[in-house]
């Protein structure tokens, strides 16, 4: 089960929202997909306020558009410029029926306890013709990082911890879409490579995006005080060529209501 005050503490620490390059650099892909679009959007819901580049995108290219934007926390100053901000329980949507003609999201609604309820909730709450746009960690997503920390874990806990959310599966997430009756959905697979001269801004990336394991069986305990020491070590034996290469795997995922 998720544990919601600790993401919503997570979320709510505005250097989380400032500092993402990460999700910037995703947002950039969403962008490519709304660039297919002809369609005309008055109405538009961002799910997970990460980053500001497809909100400032949609406001430069539809002059008439309003723009709820939604997360967990409590308050944001954004209630400006045909905006507003929604405070939502990410497991139990509660949105205006055929209200929306875009509903988005950058890596956030797979943070929920119940993922299928929440695609259910996005679907009703799409006006006909209204399109679903979202982006997804892929489940080899920053591989690199990920088996560096298990071997550092095995190091000095003799076992592993799981240190980031799981993610969904892409045929899992077909299906899905497909049962609840989203019309030709699409799932585009992408690999942005990064590349970090020092190991600590990587890092500090990746804590920016606030995507630590979130689930009430975290681990409890306090880290080694040379743990992401070893970690370097690890990922400087496996995945360093001049520089520490990080793979951003994300699949985006694009659906229609007829």
């Amino acid at each position: 089960m998720i544990n919601k005050k600790y993401i919503k503490l997570l979320r709510s620490q505005q250097r989380f929202r400032e500092n993402n390059f990460i999700y910037k650099t995703i947002a950039k892909r969403i962008i490519d997909s709304l660039d297919l679009l002809n369609l005309d959007i008055l109405q538009a819901l961002e799910i997970g306020i990460n980053e500001n580049v497809v909100y400032d995108y949609l406001k430069q290219r539809y002059n008439n558009l309003y723009i709820h934007r939604a997360d967990l926390y409590d308050s944001e100053k954004i209630n400006i410029n045909r905006s507003k901000f929604i405070k939502i329980d990410i497991d139990n949507l509660e949105l205006e029926k055929k209200y929306y003609n875009l509903i988005y999201s950058n890596c956030f609604i797979f943070l929920n306890n119940n993922f299928v309820n929440t695609l259910k909730r996005i679907f009703e709450s799409l006006n006909s013709n209204g399109v679903f746009i979202t982006a997804l960690p892929d489940k080899n997503n920053m591989f690199q990082l990920v088996n560096s920390m298990y071997k550092a874990d095995q190091h000095f806990y003799d076992g592993y911890f799981q240190r980031f959310n799981p993610t969904i599966e892409v045929n899992t997430i077909f299906d899905i879409l497909k049962k609840l009756n989203y019309d030709s959905p699409s799932i585009h697979s992408d690999i942005i490579n990064i590349n970090y001269d020092n190991f600590k801004v990587l890092l500090n990336d990746i804590r920016f995006m606030g995507l630590s394991y979130c689930y009430k069986d975290k681990k409890k305990s306090f880290e080694n005080k040379g743990y992401f020491d070893f970690v370097e070590k690890f990922y400087k034996n496996e995945y360093f060529k001049e520089k520490y290469f990080l793979d951003i795997r994300i699949n985006i995922i694009t659906a229609w209501k007829k």
